[in-house]
Parts: structure tokens; C-alpha cells; sequence
């Protein structure tokens, strides 16, 4: 698949305040900053348009006899608008495809200024898929990266495709499940029974850490830390004109060592599940999908009396429909969510102070779709995309006697986008 699309009025506003914050709590209100950009016309690869990145791959299927088959995929993003593809993700390791850095990824595993990675593909060759397998009466069992089916479920649920089409967000207004994929994983896939199928995918841990000792200044860091293995259930209903789908994934994210200047041992666990449902009525077919995702997260050993203690929940929902108008088909959506960041940093023994961090998505798109033939066709759409997060974590600097401050900032963001585009996209 490879799709293009063109932004004929294109408009992003983002605005920021910075307020001061006392160590009573006090908040003080700060400067708005305002930034606007607006473009005459950009062009970009599509994914934000709802069939997902472009790609290229190659499948293949061997019959072994008896019912029995053998499978594989390997699957790579690009971008046509620029031809990007994927670059390594990894610290330490060379990019190849550009990086105004040298090519080399910095600590952490962000990617250099100028480089590119197509889609979710973590960085990788064969990103998107890659795995081997085999089929028959009993079903399937596939070894590699694949796409989670909780993912699928909830794509499943939404009128514009997997990337849900709602101008400009991605995925963003609903937490993508699992984040679409996972490596190292083994999945067994149900035969259709009756129109029920059913996935289950468990992705190896394969490293284990424990006492694991970090010296930062004059801290000390122990951990018996465990990579979580990855867990990712999908059950799907779709019989004649009624699709019914529930998804469940967790998983778990360790980090070995210390952050850069303070004592801390991070150990996070996120769980998400996704409801979806469609129904065929013949004039539309109206669609349906709920979200939620909570990840828990806690420093633990810290050198001093200072504990930092975070949850997160995101909570989505996403309504749409799709509708024959002549050949054409009309793809409209809304989405909507709420995250809420909880979080408590104990400055003393007996002194407390933190705040929520709360942001609010919401975004809709409208627009057509036009077959040019069974593999080509042209769209257009009108979306717009709007995000306000108030609060962020209130900042402590702390040395091995205890805080060494106290105040700290709270930001406040808003961000709104508005564009109309036109689009082509070819499937192979």
C-alpha cells in the first residue's frame, strides 16, 4: 500500500503558560506563549488518514500436505512523500538513512534531528512484520514481531481504519493498544469458528535483572527488577452485517540504571483494554470503540527519604460511520479522551507536595472516498484536532541529604489543527 495526500489549508496553533509554583503550592500565572503555523500546502505520506503507513513486504505459503501449511511476512514502512524509511532505533547504533547528527541515535533511543522512521515500526528493516509460522485444522501459531490482535479489535472499531483517520491525531485519541505491536512474541490464532476467532499472543521477557547496583554521586541504587512478559488477547464476533470485538494487552517496561544526576530505578506495568463494535445497515454502517489504559509506575530504594509514585489512565472513545453515495463512500469520525497523570513527591517526611497533570483530546474528521479502480483510489477530508493538558510534575532537585528546593513550574498547553486535503492511494 502506498498513499499520499496533499494539505491544500493547513493550520496548527499551539499555546503554553508557565506558571510559577511556591513550595506552599502557591501558583503564580505565567506568560502564554503562542506559536501558529500555516503552511500553503503540504504534502505528506497519509498515515493520518486512516489506512495506516504506507508499505511494502513480502508474504509466502508453503503446502506441507495433510491441511498443514507453512507461513512467513516480512513487512517494512516507508514514506513516499519524502521516501523515508525505517532507521534503527537503538542507542548507540548508526542510522543509515540520514540524521543531521551523524546518523548516531542519542542515549535514550530518541532518533537524531533530521532522521526519519516510517509509522510504528520501531525503528527496524522489517518493522511492521516479521515472523514465520504454521496453519491447518488447529488453527495458527506464529514466532516473531506481529501486530497485536487487541490492536486489530480495536482498528476494528473505528469507520476510518487502523489509524483511525481523525486529522492530525493518529492514534493519539485513543491509546493504541499494546503499542500495535510486539517482538519476540508467539501467537496462536483460533480457527473461525461460526464467525468467532480468537488470539493470544505472549511476548518473551528474555533478559532478567536483579541486583542490579548503580552508583550516581553519593547514591546507590538496588533493584530485583523482572521484565514483565508481554500478554495480548483478542476475541472477535463477525457474522453477516454484526462485528462485536474485545481486546486485552499488558505489559510491563524496566529500565537498567539510573537517571542521569539523581538515584532512581523506574518499574512500570501498563494494562489496556479496547471494546469495538460495527454494524452493516446497508446506507451506513455506524461504528463504535471504548479504550482504557492505565500504567502504574514507582521509584523504589531511593538513597533518601524522597518516594515519587505515578499512575496514569487514559480513557477513550471513538464513534463513526461509513456510507455508500453512489460509487463513492463518505468516512466520518469523532474521538474523544481523557488522561489523567497522578503525582505525589514526598520533599520530607512529613511534608507533601505535587500536582495532576489532566489532558483532554478531541478530534474529527469528515470526508470521501472515490475507487478509481479495485486497487486506486482518491479522497478527500476535512479534520480538525484539538489537546489541552493542564498541570505537569512539580520539580525536585535532591541530593543525598534530602531536597536542596522545593519550587517548581506547572505548565499549561493547548494545541489546535485545523486542515483540508486531498489524497491518493494505491494497494498492490
Amino acid at each position: 500500500i502506498v498513499e499520499a495526500t496533499v494539505d491544500l489549508a493547513y493550520k496548527n496553533t499551539t499555546n503554553v503558560r508557565t506558571d510559577a509554583v511556591s513550595a506552599a503550592g502557591v501558583v503564580t500565572t505565567g506568560n502564554t506563549v503562542n506559536a501558529v503555523t500555516k503552511a500553503g500546502f503540504r504534502v505528506q505520506d497519509g498515515n493520518d488518514q486512516g489506512m495506516g503507513t504506507s508499505r511494502i513486504g513480502w508474504r509466502g505459503t508453503e503446502d506441507l500436505g495433510g491441511g498443514l501449511k507453512a507461513n512467513f511476512q516480512l513487512e517494512m514502512g516507508l514514506r513516499v512523500d519524502d521516501g523515508c524509511a525505517t532507521v534503527s532505533n537503538t542507542p548507540g547504533l548508526t542510522a543509515p538513512f540520514g540524521g543531521a547528527s551523524g546518523g548516531v541515535t542519542p542515549a535514550g533511543g530518541a532518533l537524531p534531528a533530521g532522521a526519519c522512521s516510517s509509522g510504528n515500526s520501531g525503528g527496524n528493516l522489517f518493522g511492521r512484520n516479521a515472523w514465520v509460522g504454521a496453519s491447518g485444522g488447529f488453527g495458527e501459531v506464529r514466532l516473531g514481531r506481529q501486530v497485536l490482535g487487541s490492536f486489530s479489535t480495536q482498528a476494528n472499531g473505528w469507520s476510518a481504519g487502523s489509524s483511525n483517520g481523525l486529522y492530525d491525531a493518529g492514534a493519539s485519541t485513543a491509546p493504541a493498544m499494546g503499542g500495535v505491536r510486539f517482538s519476540n512474541a508467539i501467537r496462536y490464532i483460533t480457527p473461525n469458528l461460526g464467525g468467532f476467532t480468537g488470539s493470544l499472543m505472549l511476548a518473551a521477557p528474555e533478559n532478567t535483572l536483579s541486583n542490579n547496583n548503580g552508583i550516581v554521586g553519593a547514591g546507590n541504587v538496588t533493584s530485583n527488577s523482572k521484565p514483565k512478559t508481554g500478554v495480548d488477547l483478542a476475541l472477535d464476533y463477525a457474522n453477516g452485517p454484526l462485528y462485536l470485538g474485545f481486546g486485552y494487552n499488558t505489559r510491563g517496561a524496566s529500565t537498567d540504571g539510573v537517571a542521569s544526576g539523581a538515584s532512581n530505578f523506574s518499574d512500570s506495568k501498563t494494562k489496556a483494554y479496547t471494546l469495538s463494535a460495527a454494524f452493516d445497515l446497508g446506507v451506513v454502517k455506524p461504528y463504535f470503540n471504548y479504550t482504557r489504559q492505565k500504567t502504574d509506575g514507582s521509584a523504589v530504594n531511593q538513597p533518601i527519604p524522597q518516594v515519587t509514585a505515578s499512575e496514569a489512565v487514559e480513557k477513550a472513545f471513538q464513534i463513526g460511520v461509513r456510507a455508500p453515495i453512489g460509487a463513492a463512500t463518505l468516512v466520518a469520525g469523532y474521538g474523544n479522551s481523557k488522561l489523567t497523570f497522578a503525582s505525589a513527591t514526598a520533599l520530607t517526611a512529613t511534608t507533601a507536595s505535587g500536582t495532576a497533570v489532566e489532558g483532554k483530546e478531541k478530534a474529527f474528521q469528515i470526508g470521501l472516498q472515490y475507487p478509481l479502480s479495485k486497487r486506486t483510489l482518491i479522497e478527500t477530508n476535512y479534520g480538525q484536532y484539538k489537546h489541552n493538558q493542564n498541570g505537569a510534575t512539580v520539580g525536585v532537585a535532591a541530593g543525598p541529604t534530602g531536597p536542596v528546593s522545593t519550587g517548581g513550574s506547572l505548565v499549561t498547553a493547548s494545541q489546535k489543527v485545523n486542515a483540508f486535503n486531498v489524497g491518493l492511494r494505491h494497494t498492490f
